[in-house]
């Protein structure tokens, strides 16, 4: 196994700069570097110098994490370090010359993974967790990374092994007339059980998604209809343009936010008429149309002084779109809910509606990736023809149980059978 080692603290100039080392020369590597490794997993402060030549690369902190109680199971090093560039060139040079290499995406993560430090659902929830914009992702991604779909995964194995094993059992009475058909009930009861899970779980992973994908919430309205105001206001900062001269937006602008812990795109478009004399106009116009169509939530700006909706407006409204009467200080129309930008508290109603729409469609929970969402789907169909396969013989449903299992053991990345031969006979003892 190669010795690899990274800046793990990101790019450019920053006060302090860390970098790994991970392998079996990390710690050749610290005794070359400071002279002595130090007590394990104790920060201690080191004059880092060039082993040959002798010049000091910089003064910082080591810890040395002995494996495998580290985070990749292997000798693991941490140098603390000022962040220059000029520092990091010299150590990465020193650190090649020791026989290092650098580390690729994810290595350190794959070596832990490969360590058994931890499985691939958690390896894909610190992916999520790196990734976290806001407080639900950030609660979402902790629970994957900990484990949570893990064991409930090993939970849905568990019961299957205790299926295959009350299967196997049954063969063993073959002259009993009641005992095959008492354990292969036992082992349809626990597969069910199983099936139904699988089932929840995918039901109810379409609202914990959202919460990693988030919303795209589109402003659309005609021109000079104040949306730009509104955009600005919802995302708290000067970022759209605004003018009195109508079709200032002429392309979409977008910002994303965090609202009430929800990731939220907020796209605020060219205004809609019906027609105009400019190409460029029209070009907005429909793009606009085309991503109001793909929002998540449509907030229909008009002004309130203009009276009702537009004939266009009403014609591409759907069930769901909120209606916003934009510059309520100067008007007075009731349809829809009214918003002043020069009212702070009118737009902290608005968004306190939107927080209220976006938690009943999403939640932090289970919220399998594609890869997990495929294989918990195919051990569902799979398991949905146990039944008529244990009719024809306990080997057949036995098979069954066996592939299904399987599919749980990729989607952990434990794919051990000789596991599953053991937990058969250590979970159901039938006394031979």
């Amino acid at each position: 196994m190669t010795t690899i080692f990274a800046k793990a603290s990101g790019h450019g100039r920053c006060g302090v700069a860390v970098y790994r080392l991970s392998g079996p020369l990390s710690a050749h590597a610290l005794k070359e570097l400071a002279g002595s490794l130090g007590s394990p997993r104790v920060a201690r402060r080191v004059s880092l110098r060039h082993p040959k030549e002798s010049f000091l690369i910089d003064d910082g902190l080591a810890l040395w994490f002995p494996g495998p109680g580290s985070f990749t199971g292997e000798d693991v090093v941490e140098l603390h370090l000022h962040g220059s560039p000029a520092v990091e060139h010299a150590l990465n040079g020193v650190l090649v010359d020791l026989g290092l290499e650098p580390a690729g995406p994810g290595a350190f993560t794959m070596r832990a993974f490969s360590n058994g430090k931890m499985d691939l659902t958690q390896a894909e929830g610190l992916s999520d967790l790196l990734e976290a914009e806001t407080e639900l992702q950030h609660r979402q991604a902790i629970d994957h990374y900990r484990g949570k779909l893990r064991d409930v995964a090993d939970g849905w194995r568990r019961d299957l092994v205790i299926a295959m094993g009350k299967l196997d059992a049954s063969v063993d009475f073959p002259d009993e007339d009641d005992v095959p058909v008492a354990i292969a009930s036992g082992a349809l009861t626990a597969v069910e059980r199983v099936r139904t899970s699988l089932a929840e779980v995918l039901n109810a992973s379409s609202v914990a998604r959202k919460v990693t994908e988030g919303f795209r919430v589109a402003l659309v309205g005609p021109p000079n209809a104040g949306k730009s105001s509104l955009f600005n206001k919802l995302i708290e900062t000067e970022r759209a343009l605004v003018s009195e001269e109508a079709g200032t937006t002429r392309d979409i602008v977008s910002e994303t936010v965090s609202v009430g812990g929800h990731r939220v795109t907020f796209l605020d478009m060219a205004g809609i008429r019906e027609s105009s004399d400019s190409a460029v106009e029209m070009a907005g116009i429909s793009r606009a149309l085309q991503e109001a169509e793909n929002a998540d939530l449509r907030l229909l700006c008009y002004p309130a002084s203009d009276g009702g909706l537009p004939d266009w407006l009403q014609e591409i409204r759907r069930a769901g779109d909120l209606v916003v009467r934009t510059k309520s200080d100067l008007g007075s129309f009731k349809d829809g809910m009214l918003v002043s930008m020069v009212d702070g508290g009118s737009v902290k109603l608005l968004r306190d509606r939107l927080v209220a729409y976006f938690g009943e469609l999403a939640f932090p929970g289970l919220a399998p990736s594609d890869r997990q969402s495929a294989l918990v789907q195919s051990a569902e169909r799979i398991l949905r023809d146990f039944e008529v396969q244990a009719n024809l013989g306990a080997e057949l449903g036995f098979e069954v149980l066996r592939s299904a299992a399987s599919k749980l053991e990729r989607l952990t990345g434990r794919i051990a059978p000789d596991d599953v031969l053991d937990d058969i006979f250590s979970s159901f003892c039938i006394g031979k």
